[in-house]
């Protein structure tokens, strides 16, 4: 082993436990909340650890030496002959001993969740366990060791740890502001789930570490080359996130937009063809009848240069194998001219559907029926989720950020992945400017809180009802349980 350790790498070790006492690791009487750790030389020239170094801290009240339990943040820095070839792993590992206090914290969806956001912009970098409650698997970190070829001390010091590993991202000691960012961003993180800041200063820190610059979401460019490219696309997602908006926003300076709403009631004929009654006529008659989606056929093959657009708003309300027949098997984005050949009606029968034409379906995902959207289906269509996020406005109008995040956060922090999709969209929290205040007011009264109270009632977010109940009261002064 190397004997000697960079002195200039030691100072890590200072900037780790400032860093922690600055996000309020330290209290007023200068009690820390954690407990340090460390397996490192403290001055130039003390032996690099045999079996790898490390430095940490673990939950309070635990002991400082030997095995321990729940959550911590540990570095463990590699020292390679030449510094150049450094590279050290920063993580968010559990104790040899399991979970003792920390188990709500895990269970919570919000702490892996936290991770993921906030990890996002070194994702190449970084590992994140899909259960954090699983300690006794170390597939994942495995491949992610071998695939990020670690230097051979680093591997060392993390060997006998790869089960309890949860989080981890790779570092370049040599990159000192890159280095320090990452060891912020995880001190805190686990300065947020520990509740350690206690005064405005100590907010103020985590706040600014945990502050990631996101390239801003362009949803329209996105949807629009996932569209050209795959032809037919369904834009999913929570009330309120502006799916149907959007799909008139791509197609608004078209020519050629044909537009229907499913529900339970939509049939074959109502689509595709059919033969009707003639109520006009005073004797009884039947008359043929095509339906939209013929029509937008028509047009496509009558403007073979221009783009023709369907939108099938709520896609998922309709039962969809009877309303598509046989024009199901079309719905294929790179089907060739073959022997197939479907009648869609009469005097209509294909083998594809023309290039020109573009499919736009919207689907609720908090709807309940969205089990009708079989397999075959989802493979013809991309998917596109839409989220609940912050907009900017003008005209007249203003976005209630404060109200939206508040709301979210709950959500971030309580929801499961399928509970994300009940999540109240952007659009719930738009107003007008000269009468803000009392329309954020009325909108969380008599959309959010019911909407959310639903939820509730239905067994859903179980855990978020005293955070929800609390907010309402604050906020609006309202008792959402009385």
């Amino acid at each position: 082993m190397y004997q000697s350790f960079n002195s200039d790498k030691l100072n890590y070790l200072d900037f780790f436990f400032e860093t922690a006492d600055g996000f309020g690791g330290k209290g007023r009487s200068d009690k820390r909340k954690y407990v340090e750790r460390k397996n490192i030389g403290k001055s130039n020239g003390d032996a690099f650890p045999e079996k790898g170094a490390y430095f940490g801290c673990i939950s309070e009240g635990e002991e400082n030496r030997g095995a321990y339990s729940d959550l911590c943040v540990v570095i463990f820095p590699s020292n390679e002959p030449e510094d150049a070839d450094d590279r050290w792993l920063v993580a968010l590992a559990v104790g040899s001993l399991g979970f003792k206090d920390d188990y709500d914290i895990v269970t919570l969806p919000g702490t892996r969740r936290l991770f993921i956001r906030k990890m996002y912009g070194d994702k190449a970098n970084t590992f994140i366990k899909n259960d954090f409650l699983n300690v006794e698997s170390n597939d994942g970190f495995k491949k992610f060791r071998v695939n990020n070829n670690f230097p051979e001390t680093l591997s060392n010091a993390v060997k006998n740890y790869e089960k309890e590993i949860l989080v981890s991202t790779i570092i370049d000691p040599n990159d000192k502001k890159a280095s320090e960012d990452v060891i912020k961003r995880y001190l805190g993180l686990y300065a947020t789930i520990r509740e350690w800041p206690s005064n405005k200063n100590n907010r103020k820190n985590v706040k600014e570490a945990l502050t990631v610059e996101n390239e801003d979401l362009d949803e329209e460019k996105e949807i629009k080359e996932l569209l050209y490219q795959r032809k037919y696309v369904v834009l999913q997602g929570a009330p309120g996130t502006g799916k149907t908006r959007m799909a008139k926003q791509i197609t608004k300076e078209s020519k050629n937009v044909f537009f229907t709403q499913f529900h339970a009631e939509t049939s074959y004929s109502d689509f595709i063809y059919g033969i009707l009654p003639n109520v006009q006529e005073k004797g009884l008659s039947y008359e043929a009848r095509e339906g939209i989606f013929v029509k937008a056929i028509r047009a496509a093959q009558k403007n073979k240069n221009e783009k023709v657009y369907l939108i099938i708003d709520e896609i998922n309300r309709a039962n969809l194998s009877n309303v598509l027949g046989s024009a199901f098997y079309l719905f294929e984005p790179n089907m060739s001219d073959g022997d197939v050949q479907i009648e869609v009606c009469p005097n209509l029968s294909l083998k594809k559907l023309p290039d020109n034409l573009y499919v736009i379906a919207t689907m609720n995902t908090a709807d309940r029926s969205l089990a009708v959207i079989d397999f075959a289906l989802r493979r013809r269509f991309a998917w596109y989720t839409m989220m609940p996020h912050e907009i900017k406005l003008g005209n007249g109008y203003e976005f209630c950020a404060k109200e939206f995040n508040a709301i979210r956060d709950i959500f971030e922090k309580y929801a499961t992945d399928e509970e994300m999709n009940l999540q109240p969209g952007q659009a719930y929290f738009i107003v007008s400017q000269d009468n803000k205040e009392k329309e954020i007011h009325e909108r969380l009264k008599y959309e959010i809180m019911p909407l959310i109270k639903e939820y509730l009632d239905n067994g859903m977010l179980s855990r978020s009802k005293d955070d929800f109940t609390n907010y309402f009261r604050n906020r609006i002064h309202e008792e959402m349980y009385k």
